[in-house]
C-alpha cells in the first residue's frame, strides 16, 4: 500500500553521520556511494521510502533496499559486493610470480637488462615457466600494485658521519644568520661551454615552438666563481679560464674588498683548493674571514648551487655563443640583471633533519 510508513528507517550517532556527511560534501567519491549516502541520511531525518525517493529521483525499492544494507552490514553494506563474473584464466601463482621478479635484478635471472620491461617479463615467463601472460594483463597487475620498473630515482647516501651535524649548522646559518655579519654562499661553475650553433635559431611562431640547430661546434670553456649573498640575493661573479689555487685566492680577496666591515662568514664546500694550507694561510691573513663547510656529497646545501641553476635555465641553455668571450659577457650581464632587477633572498626550508632515502 502506497504511502504508507516504512518499518525500515535509521537512526545514525554522531560519529557515522559524520561519517556518511562527510562522503556527500566531498568531491572525491563515486557518484553511486554519496546518492546511498544520501539515502541513509535522510532515512536518519525520518523521512519516509516514498519521499526519500521523491527528493532523490529514484524508485522506492532502490531507497528501500540501501537502508535495508546499512541496517544490516553498516557503512561497508553501501559498497558494491563482489561479482562473481567470469572466472581467472591465470592462476594467482602467476601473479605472486611476477611480484616476486619484478622487485629483484633481472641479471639475477640471467636475463641481461638494467630493468625490467613489460615486454621483458612476457618473453622471462613464457620462456622460463611456460605461462603464456599478455603484456596489457601483466601492466594492469603492475598499476594495481603501484610496481613501476621503467622508472628509476636517483639518490645518495652520505657518508660523512657528521653530515646532519654540519647541515644543521648551515640551515641555522640560513634561518638566523649572525647579525652585522655578511654570510656569502660561494662554490665554482667548471666547464661551460661556448657553444656555436651550425645555423641560426629560428624564433617561435604561433603554433611552433622556438627551433635551436642540433648541431654545434665546441669554442671551449670558461669557469665562473660565483658568491652569493644570504641576505640580500646579490652576486658577485669572476669568469676565469680555470678554477685553480690563485684563482680561487685572488676571488677571495675580491670579496674581502667588496666587504669592507664586519665579520664575514663563508660557505663552501670541501675541495682543496678551500682546505689545503694555501687556504689556511690565507685565512690567517683575513682573521674577520671564516669557513664553514658543507658535508661531503651536500653541494645541494649551498645556497649559490640554486643560482647556478637559475643562470644556465635562464641566459645560457639553448644560445650559440660565438666564442668565450661571448660566453664571458653573457654570464656578467645577467648578473648584472639580476642584482638590478632579480636580486632576492632565497626561501629556505630544510631544516637540517635527517632525509628520508
Amino acid at each position: 500500500m502506497r504511502g504508507r510508513v516504512s518499518r525500515y528507517w535509521v537512526k545514525l550517532n554522531p560519529k557515522p553521520r559524520k561519517r556518511l556527511e562527510a562522503v556527500v560534501r566531498r568531491r572525491t567519491p563515486q557518484h553511486w556511494l554519496v546518492q546511498r549516502a544520501k539515502v541513509v541520511l535522510l532515512s536518519h531525518r525520518r523521512k519516509s521510502i516514498s519521499e526519500i525517493a521523491a527528493v532523490l529521483s529514484v524508485d522506492h525499492q532502490v531507497v528501500r533496499r540501501w537502508v535495508k544494507r546499512y541496517l544490516a552490514e553498516g557503512y561497508d553494506g553501501l559498497k558494491d559486493r563482489r561479482r562473481a563474473g567470469r572466472p581467472s584464466l591465470i592462476d594467482a601463482e602467476v601473479w605472486q610470480k611476477i611480484a616476486t621478479v619484478v622487485v629483484q635484478s633481472p641479471e639475477r635471472f640471467g636475463v641481461p637488462l638494467a630493468r625490467w620491461s613489460v615486454r621483458a617479463l612476457e618473453a622471462f615467463l613464457l620462456e622460463r615457466y611456460g605461462w603464456q601472460v599478455s603484456r596489457s594483463s601483466i601492466s594492469r597487475f603492475l598499476r594495481s600494485m603501484a610496481l613501476k620498473p621503467h622508472r628509476v630515482k636517483y639518490w645518495l647516501n652520505p657518508s660523512d658521519p657528521e653530515f646532519d651535524k654540519k647541515a644543521a649548522k648551515l640551515c641555522q646559518l640560513y634561518l638566523a644568520p649572525p647579525p652585522r655579519t655578511t654570510v656569502l654562499s660561494i662554490d665554482e661553475k667548471p666547464g661551460i661551454q661556448a657553444l656555436r650553433r651550425l645555423r641560426p635559431t629560428r624564433q617561435l611562431r604561433a603554433g611552433q615552438p622556438k627551433r635551436v640547430e642540433f648541431e654545434y661546434e665546441r669554442k671551449g670553456t670558461r669557469n665562473l666563481f660565483a658568491a652569493f649573498n644570504i641576505k640580500t640575493g646579490q652576486v658577485l661573479v669572476w669568469v676565469t679560464p680555470e678554477r685553480s689555487t690563485p684563482y680561487v685566492q685572488c676571488f677571495l680577496d675580491q670579496l674581502v674588498r667588496c666587504y669592507r666591515r664586519g665579520p664575514m662568514v663563508i660557505i663552501t664546500d670541501n675541495i682543496s683548493t678551500r682546505t689545503g694550507a694555501a687556504a689556511a694561510e690565507w685565512l690567517a691573513k683575513h682573521p674577520r674571514v671564516r669557513f664553514v663547510f658543507t658535508p661531503k656529497h651536500g653541494s645541494w646545501l649551498n645556497q649559490v648551487e640554486i643560482w647556478f641553476g637559475i643562470l644556465t635555465s635562464q641566459a645560457l641553455r639553448h644560445r650559440s655563443f660565438a666564442n668565450v668571450a661571448h660566453l664571458t659577457r653573457a654570464i656578467i650581464q645577467f648578473a648584472r640583471h639580476w642584482n638590478d632587477a632579480l636580486a632576492h633572498p632565497f626561501e629556505w626550508t630544510y631544516t637540517g633533519k635527517v632525509l628520508a632515502a
